[in-house]
């Protein structure tokens, strides 16, 4: 089934709608959007790895983060110091909502540039600080 099929059944499926636009209002954004197109194709980002990529503050990729988690879209793992984000794909709505945007392959310029910086180098963690 292709995923514009596969919203359309988990968007008529869904019981609550609060869900869906706690869901839709966490992905309106065009930061958290690149956010999670860069977690479509890395199974785990350290948070660095966000900072670095999309240029942004330590508190603005947190704060979007917190967000996307608030909403289900993603999950934390703490490594020591630091902070690291994957995709929640726990429920029909989400898994569907998550294969539409890899289909589209998110063809907004900024977030294939993001794929590229992304690939050209990570984050290294060396003496206790990520550089």
């Amino acid at each position: 089934m292709n995923a514009t099929l596969e919203l359309k059944d988990a968007l008529r499926a869904e019981t609550s709608v609060e869900n869906t636009v706690q869901l839709l209002r966490a992905l309106a954004d065009p930061n958290r959007l690149r956010i999670v197109n860069l977690l479509l194709y890395r199974e785990e980002l350290c948070v660095c790895d966000i900072e670095r990529v999309l240029g942004m503050t330590q508190t603005k990729v947190s704060r979007h983060l917190t967000i996307l988690r608030n909403a289900g879209l993603v999950r934390a793992r703490r490594d020591s110091r630091w902070m690291y984000y994957r995709l929640q794909a726990d429920s029909e709505l989400k898994h569907a909502l998550f294969a539409l945007l890899r289909e589209s392959g998110c063809c907004v310029s900024e977030c294939t540039a993001d794929l590229a910086a992304l690939e050209q180098g990570g984050c290294a963690v060396d003496g206790g600080s990520c550089i």
